[in-house]
């Protein structure tokens, strides 16, 4: 009889061939081997395919598909998962060696556990510098609110939660799993119908994944990102939220980013501009290596196990 892994790890990639090999390998080198690794190949045209089934360790499975999106994928994975826990990591991503034993011991000390969540490291793959913060610009709460109320408030202002996330199986089996409607910000939606459920949010943490910035980031084009969180937002029922609190953030998020939206779409011509043109000025200082600060030398965690950024 084979015994059932208790973590599932779901992995989409389309068109994922230069990364996709370390992003597996940070995940067989977990201190946890209770695992599977599920790599969901979304139509790619490359060698991901190929790349994958090379890799020399039974805990690995391939499932192929058309071309359906990241939400599709992620959710052909949790179909044919068989942990307790199912653990997300994006095909351009990195684990550190402990995130999976981290996870669980956080999931495991919380009464009602509805997901847990660490932060990550932002790095450059060309350079192998290692960002000095965490998630730039998502400012999440250290620590988070252990109150699933307070939790919720803060969610609602914004979405602070790392696509590493592990996630008990019968809250995937309440709440449901990713929803298409809202890409590139699906992730958004699914962290917030679970924390609406009253679920116990677990933090790790500390940083144990690491985040490749590169251009074609889904989440670099602002318009479809706010598209994708006013589509979250909008899967929430006021009726559903605990207090008039809640329900009044909620009115006023929705708010908020229906004006943003006409800004992006160009609804107010001067102010869309104005915006624009920051934006534009963003990426360049981006692009010229002045967005985010820089350590001189990774962190010894992230050295030792990747010692060398540029390859992987």
């Amino acid at each position: 009889m084979t015994v059932a892994p208790v973590f599932s790890v779901v992995i989409p990639a389309f068109n994922a061939d230069a990364t996709i090999a370390s992003a597996v390998t940070s995940v067989l080198e977990q201190t946890r081997n209770d695992l599977e690794v599920i790599v969901v190949d979304d139509g790619s045209t490359d060698g991901t395919s190929a790349t994958v089934e090379r890799v020399a360790d039974r805990r690995v499975r391939l499932v192929s598909q058309p071309n359906r999106g990241v939400s599709a994928a992620r959710n052909a994975g949790i179909a044919r998962a068989r942990g307790r826990y199912l653990a997300f990591l994006d095909s351009d991503d990195l684990w550190l060696p402990r995130y999976l034993e981290l996870a669980a011991q956080a999931l495991e000390a919380v009464a009602r556990p509805g997901f847990g969540y660490t932060d990550a490291y932002a790095f450059d793959p060309v350079t192998g510098k290692v960002g000095r913060r965490g998630m730039v610009g998502r400012r999440p709460p250290v620590p988070p609110p252990t109150d699933p109320n307070d939790f919720l408030l803060e969610l609602l202002e914004r979405n602070f939660v790392h696509i590493s996330t592990t996630v008990p199986r019968d809250v995937l089996e309440d709440v449901g799993g990713f929803e298409p409607a809202a890409a590139p910000a699906e992730d958004y939606g699914l962290w917030l119908r679970i924390a609406v459920k009253g679920y116990d949010v677990a933090w790790i943490p500390g940083k144990h994944a690491l985040y490749r910035v590169h251009a074609a980031q889904a989440s670099r084009d602002e318009l479809k990102l706010r598209h994708g969180e006013a589509a979250a937002l909008g899967t929430i029922r006021p009726g559903d939220l605990p207090t008039p609190g809640h329900r009044a953030l909620l009115e006023q998020r929705r708010r908020k980013l229906a004006h943003e939206l006409r800004l992006l779409e160009g609804g107010a011509p001067v102010a869309g501009a104005a915006r624009r043109l920051r934006r534009r000025i963003g990426h360049l200082r981006r692009a010229a290596g002045l967005g985010t600060a820089c350590r001189d030398n990774p962190p010894a965690d992230v050295a030792a196990a990747f010692p060398d950024l540029t390859a992987v």
